[in-house]
Protein backbone atom coordinates (compact mmCIF):
# COMPACT_ATOMS: atom_id res chain seq x y z
CA UNK A 1 0.00 0.00 0.00
CA UNK A 2 2.76 2.58 1.19
CA UNK A 3 4.46 1.77 -2.61
CA UNK A 4 1.12 2.53 -4.27
CA UNK A 5 0.59 5.16 -2.49
CA UNK A 6 4.30 6.92 -3.65
CA UNK A 7 3.68 5.78 -7.21
CA UNK A 8 0.47 7.67 -6.69
CA UNK A 9 1.93 10.69 -5.51
CA UNK A 10 4.23 10.78 -8.27
CA UNK A 11 1.78 9.97 -10.58
CA UNK A 12 -0.24 13.55 -9.86
CA UNK A 13 3.08 15.45 -9.39
CA UNK A 14 3.31 14.71 -13.07
CA UNK A 15 0.68 16.66 -13.89
CA UNK A 16 1.73 19.85 -12.28
CA UNK A 17 2.85 22.52 -14.42
CA UNK A 18 6.09 24.01 -12.97
CA UNK A 19 6.82 27.63 -12.54
CA UNK A 20 9.01 27.86 -10.03
CA UNK A 21 12.31 30.58 -10.98
CA UNK A 22 15.88 29.64 -10.15
CA UNK A 23 18.67 31.12 -10.73
CA UNK A 24 18.15 32.12 -14.78
CA UNK A 25 15.89 29.30 -15.81
CA UNK A 26 12.77 28.54 -14.83
CA UNK A 27 12.24 24.89 -13.73
CA UNK A 28 9.97 23.08 -16.28
CA UNK A 29 10.72 25.19 -19.60
CA UNK A 30 13.40 22.84 -20.03
CA UNK A 31 13.95 20.37 -16.95
CA UNK A 32 10.83 18.24 -16.28
CA UNK A 33 9.14 17.53 -12.81
CA UNK A 34 12.10 15.25 -11.48
CA UNK A 35 13.86 18.41 -11.06
CA UNK A 36 12.23 19.56 -7.72
CA UNK A 37 11.59 16.30 -6.23
CA UNK A 38 13.30 14.89 -3.43
CA UNK A 39 14.10 11.45 -5.20
CA UNK A 40 14.54 9.64 -1.59
CA UNK A 41 10.87 10.16 -1.07
CA UNK A 42 10.19 7.40 -3.73
CA UNK A 43 11.62 4.68 -1.97
CA UNK A 44 10.26 2.37 0.50
CA UNK A 45 12.06 2.84 3.62
CA UNK A 46 12.69 -0.71 4.15
CA UNK A 47 14.21 -1.31 0.43
CA UNK A 48 18.13 -1.87 0.16
CA UNK A 49 18.55 0.98 -1.47
CA UNK A 50 18.19 2.56 2.08
CA UNK A 51 18.56 0.42 4.09
CA UNK A 52 22.46 -1.27 3.15
CA UNK A 53 24.76 -0.08 5.61
CA UNK A 54 27.22 0.99 3.04
CA UNK A 55 24.19 3.56 2.26
CA UNK A 56 25.11 5.09 5.38
CA UNK A 57 28.55 4.58 5.68
CA UNK A 58 30.76 7.58 5.78
CA UNK A 59 33.31 8.51 3.27
CA UNK A 60 37.45 9.04 4.67
CA UNK A 61 40.00 11.53 3.43
CA UNK A 62 42.68 9.82 5.64
CA UNK A 63 43.19 6.90 4.26
CA UNK A 64 40.55 7.92 1.15
CA UNK A 65 37.62 5.83 1.55
CA UNK A 66 34.72 6.19 -0.56
CA UNK A 67 31.73 3.89 0.00
CA UNK A 68 29.77 1.50 -2.08
CA UNK A 69 26.63 3.16 -1.52
CA UNK A 70 23.09 1.94 -1.59
CA UNK A 71 21.80 -0.61 -4.64
CA UNK A 72 20.21 1.50 -7.58
CA UNK A 73 16.32 1.72 -6.63
CA UNK A 74 14.12 2.08 -10.21
CA UNK A 75 11.14 3.67 -10.18
CA UNK A 76 8.53 5.28 -12.75
CA UNK A 77 8.71 3.16 -15.71
CA UNK A 78 12.24 2.02 -15.49
CA UNK A 79 12.91 -1.77 -15.24
CA UNK A 80 15.45 -4.44 -15.58
CA UNK A 81 15.61 -5.34 -18.92
CA UNK A 82 18.30 -7.02 -21.60
CA UNK A 83 20.30 -5.41 -24.38
CA UNK A 84 18.33 -4.77 -27.43
CA UNK A 85 21.42 -6.44 -29.14
CA UNK A 86 22.11 -8.92 -27.12
CA UNK A 87 19.55 -10.64 -24.86
CA UNK A 88 23.05 -12.31 -22.83
CA UNK A 89 23.50 -8.31 -21.25
CA UNK A 90 21.62 -7.40 -18.04
CA UNK A 91 20.80 -4.24 -18.29
CA UNK A 92 17.50 -1.22 -17.37
CA UNK A 93 15.05 0.57 -19.54
CA UNK A 94 13.23 3.72 -19.44
CA UNK A 95 10.23 4.54 -21.51
CA UNK A 96 8.67 8.02 -21.67
CA UNK A 97 6.69 7.32 -24.43
CA UNK A 98 3.26 8.24 -22.59
CA UNK A 99 2.56 11.53 -21.62
CA UNK A 100 2.56 12.02 -18.66
CA UNK A 101 5.83 9.08 -17.88
CA UNK A 102 8.94 9.58 -15.98
CA UNK A 103 11.46 6.76 -15.32
CA UNK A 104 14.23 7.21 -12.85
CA UNK A 105 17.64 4.92 -10.75
CA UNK A 106 18.00 6.68 -7.42
CA UNK A 107 21.36 5.91 -5.62
CA UNK A 108 22.64 6.81 -1.74
CA UNK A 109 26.09 7.85 -1.98
CA UNK A 110 26.79 7.17 1.89
CA UNK A 111 27.56 10.09 3.89
CA UNK A 112 30.20 12.80 3.99
CA UNK A 113 30.69 12.46 -0.01
CA UNK A 114 32.15 15.36 -1.55
CA UNK A 115 31.87 16.67 -5.11
CA UNK A 116 35.92 15.86 -5.92
CA UNK A 117 35.73 12.14 -4.54
CA UNK A 118 33.52 11.80 -7.55
CA UNK A 119 36.01 12.79 -10.01
CA UNK A 120 36.17 10.03 -12.92
CA UNK A 121 33.20 7.86 -11.26
CA UNK A 122 30.34 9.18 -12.80
CA UNK A 123 29.57 7.33 -16.18
CA UNK A 124 27.47 5.25 -18.28
CA UNK A 125 26.35 3.57 -21.54
CA UNK A 126 23.28 4.32 -23.12
CA UNK A 127 21.38 2.97 -25.98
CA UNK A 128 18.38 5.55 -27.27
CA UNK A 129 16.11 3.88 -29.58
CA UNK A 130 14.53 5.50 -32.17
CA UNK A 131 15.11 8.98 -30.08
CA UNK A 132 18.04 11.71 -28.72
CA UNK A 133 18.53 13.15 -25.96
CA UNK A 134 17.95 16.52 -26.44
CA UNK A 135 15.51 18.78 -23.41
CA UNK A 136 17.17 17.85 -20.77
CA UNK A 137 16.71 14.05 -20.28
CA UNK A 138 18.34 11.62 -20.21
CA UNK A 139 20.30 13.22 -17.24
CA UNK A 140 22.37 12.78 -14.00
CA UNK A 141 21.00 14.53 -11.34
CA UNK A 142 23.09 14.73 -7.63
CA UNK A 143 21.24 15.92 -4.70
CA UNK A 144 23.18 17.84 -2.76
CA UNK A 145 23.05 18.91 0.80
CA UNK A 146 25.10 22.57 0.54
CA UNK A 147 25.01 23.24 3.91
CA UNK A 148 26.30 19.87 5.01
CA UNK A 149 23.50 19.04 7.77
CA UNK A 150 22.73 15.62 5.27
CA UNK A 151 18.74 16.74 5.13
CA UNK A 152 17.65 17.64 1.57
CA UNK A 153 14.81 20.25 2.13
CA UNK A 154 14.78 22.06 -0.73
CA UNK A 155 13.05 25.67 -2.33
CA UNK A 156 14.17 28.52 -4.05
CA UNK A 157 17.60 30.17 -2.85
CA UNK A 158 18.27 27.43 -0.21
CA UNK A 159 21.12 25.32 0.63
CA UNK A 160 19.59 21.72 -0.58
CA UNK A 161 19.81 21.53 -4.73
CA UNK A 162 20.29 19.53 -7.27
CA UNK A 163 22.78 19.77 -9.84
CA UNK A 164 22.40 18.59 -13.64
CA UNK A 165 24.72 16.48 -15.88
CA UNK A 166 23.06 16.31 -19.50
CA UNK A 167 23.92 13.56 -21.72
CA UNK A 168 25.32 14.34 -25.17
CA UNK A 169 28.30 16.22 -26.57
CA UNK A 170 26.33 19.99 -25.55
CA UNK A 171 24.59 21.48 -22.84
CA UNK A 172 21.14 20.16 -22.51
CA UNK A 173 22.10 17.04 -24.86
CA UNK A 174 22.94 18.23 -27.87
CA UNK A 175 23.03 15.12 -30.17
CA UNK A 176 23.04 11.57 -28.95
CA UNK A 177 23.49 9.24 -31.62
CA UNK A 178 20.69 6.85 -31.78
CA UNK A 179 19.82 2.99 -32.26
CA UNK A 180 23.84 2.25 -30.47
CA UNK A 181 25.49 1.87 -27.34
CA UNK A 182 27.31 5.10 -26.60
CA UNK A 183 29.75 5.05 -23.38
CA UNK A 184 29.70 8.55 -21.96
CA UNK A 185 32.40 9.80 -19.22
CA UNK A 186 30.10 12.74 -17.68
CA UNK A 187 33.13 14.01 -15.37
CA UNK A 188 35.03 15.10 -18.88
CA UNK A 189 35.54 18.40 -19.99
CA UNK A 190 32.30 19.15 -21.57
CA UNK A 191 30.55 21.60 -20.40
CA UNK A 192 27.08 19.39 -19.56
CA UNK A 193 26.83 20.52 -15.93
CA UNK A 194 23.66 22.71 -15.10
CA UNK A 195 24.49 24.84 -11.42
CA UNK A 196 21.18 26.91 -12.12
CA UNK A 197 19.32 25.79 -9.02
CA UNK A 198 22.16 27.01 -6.89
CA UNK A 199 23.01 30.40 -4.95
CA UNK A 200 25.30 32.32 -5.06
CA UNK A 201 25.21 31.66 -8.94
CA UNK A 202 27.89 29.66 -10.77
CA UNK A 203 29.47 31.54 -13.57
CA UNK A 204 29.21 28.89 -15.78
CA UNK A 205 25.28 28.69 -14.54
CA UNK A 206 24.13 25.72 -17.13
CA UNK A 207 27.11 25.20 -19.02
CA UNK A 208 29.87 24.20 -16.19
CA UNK A 209 32.47 21.82 -16.93
CA UNK A 210 32.83 19.12 -14.04
CA UNK A 211 36.33 20.64 -13.07
CA UNK A 212 34.52 23.90 -12.66
CA UNK A 213 31.31 22.56 -10.54
CA UNK A 214 34.18 20.65 -7.97
CA UNK A 215 35.48 24.79 -7.89
CA UNK A 216 32.39 25.84 -7.14
CA UNK A 217 31.15 23.82 -4.09
CA UNK A 218 34.75 24.08 -2.70
CA UNK A 219 34.16 27.63 -3.09
CA UNK A 220 30.79 28.30 -1.74
CA UNK A 221 29.85 25.41 0.02
CA UNK A 222 32.73 24.06 2.02
CA UNK A 223 30.82 22.36 3.99
CA UNK A 224 28.76 20.45 1.49
CA UNK A 225 27.55 16.54 0.79
CA UNK A 226 26.37 14.93 -1.95
CA UNK A 227 23.70 12.51 -1.12
CA UNK A 228 22.39 10.88 -3.99
CA UNK A 229 23.02 10.13 -7.74
CA UNK A 230 19.98 10.15 -9.84
CA UNK A 231 19.68 8.52 -13.26
CA UNK A 232 16.46 10.43 -14.24
CA UNK A 233 14.19 11.13 -17.64
CA UNK A 234 11.51 13.09 -17.24
CA UNK A 235 10.70 13.90 -21.41
CA UNK A 236 7.50 13.28 -21.50
CA UNK A 237 6.57 16.48 -19.95
CA UNK A 238 9.62 18.48 -21.90
CA UNK A 239 8.43 20.35 -25.39
CA UNK A 240 11.07 18.30 -27.00
CA UNK A 241 9.02 15.16 -28.74
CA UNK A 242 12.44 13.32 -30.42
CA UNK A 243 13.46 13.09 -26.97
CA UNK A 244 10.89 10.75 -25.37
CA UNK A 245 10.83 6.68 -25.82
CA UNK A 246 12.69 3.84 -24.72
CA UNK A 247 16.40 4.63 -23.76
CA UNK A 248 18.31 1.48 -22.04
CA UNK A 249 21.36 2.00 -19.61
CA UNK A 250 24.27 0.00 -18.64
CA UNK A 251 27.41 0.07 -16.85
CA UNK A 252 25.86 3.12 -15.03
CA UNK A 253 28.57 4.50 -12.28
CA UNK A 254 27.94 7.02 -9.86
CA UNK A 255 30.60 6.56 -7.37
CA UNK A 256 31.77 3.36 -6.40
CA UNK A 257 29.02 1.01 -7.25
CA UNK A 258 28.42 0.00 -11.04
CA UNK A 259 25.08 -0.88 -12.28
CA UNK A 260 26.24 -4.14 -13.72
CA UNK A 261 23.45 -6.62 -13.86
CA UNK A 262 20.02 -6.79 -12.19
CA UNK A 263 21.73 -7.65 -8.76
CA UNK A 264 22.65 -4.16 -8.56
CA UNK A 265 18.94 -3.23 -8.99
CA UNK A 266 15.77 -2.70 -6.64
CA UNK A 267 12.22 -2.07 -7.02
CA UNK A 268 10.93 -1.13 -10.73
CA UNK A 269 8.18 -2.35 -12.90
CA UNK A 270 5.82 -0.44 -11.30
CA UNK A 271 4.38 0.94 -14.32
CA UNK A 272 4.20 -0.30 -17.85
CA UNK A 273 7.13 -0.09 -19.89
CA UNK A 274 7.17 -1.46 -23.49
CA UNK A 275 10.69 -1.11 -24.29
Amino acid sequence: MTTLVRLAVLSALVNLTLTWPVGAQTLGSVLGLLATVDLSTQVPVTDPALTDPAASEPATTDPPHLPKGGVYFLFGTAKNDVDPQNAFNEVISFDTTGPTAVAGAFRRLGDQVKIGMLTNQVELKYYLAGRTCGGGSPRIQLGISGDGDGNFKQFAGGPDQNVFGYLGDKPFGGACLMDQWVHEDMTNNVPKWDLSQWVPPAVCNQTCTWAQMVMYFNTFWPDHRVLNANLVDDASGNPFPAGRGCAYFDLVTTGARILNDHTDTSGGGQQPNSC
